[in-house]
């Protein structure tokens, strides 16, 4: 099979170039990228996530999500503080500078984004899509397409 024709290849090449291209849409004097704009989202809407949560809700590993956390909390952007349960889990939340910049970028991204779906503006095909690659996540690959696994980024 040609890799012209091959979907899952096409869509790799998708998620590859959309996220260039959000990465770009999103560059800000404080060095954001991708992945610290999916953490302080995540945070911003639920405050008090562990890295694992974080790395569950968002579909990366737990390393890259530390990466992220380490990044934000050196700029001032996020605070890490133990649970009061579990002393040894770490719970991170905004800080203000950081609801700010996570704002900031999800004005850009939500740009991007809104270019990049313009092919499917008509809700019935936009719907036939998202519902296409549901199909594609549940039955190529096995897991479950649940509110969990698609959370806000």
């Amino acid at each position: 099979m040609e890799l012209t024709e091959n979907i899952l290849w096409l869509l790799k090449q998708a998620f590859y170039f959309s996220l260039t291209t959000v990465n770009d849409a999103i560059s800000i004097p404080r060095g954001q990228h991708a992945p610290n704009r999916c953490v302080l989202r995540q945070l911003s809407t639920k405050p008090g996530l562990s890295g694992a949560d974080l790395a569950r809700r968002l579909l990366i590993t737990p390393q890259g999500v530390q990466l992220a956390l380490t990044a934000l909390e050196s700029r001032g952007l996020v605070e890490r503080k133990p649970d009061p349960q579990h002393k040894r889990i770490l719970l991170a939340v905004p800080d203000r500078a950081g609801a700010q910049c996570r704002g900031q970028g999800c004005q850009r991204c939500g740009g991007r984004s809104r270019e990049g779906c313009s092919a499917y503006s008509v809700p019935k095909s936009r719907r036939s899509c998202v519902n296409w690659l549901g199909r594609v996540v549940e039955k190529g690959t096995g897991h479950e397409l649940t509110e969990r696994n698609i959370s806000s980024t």
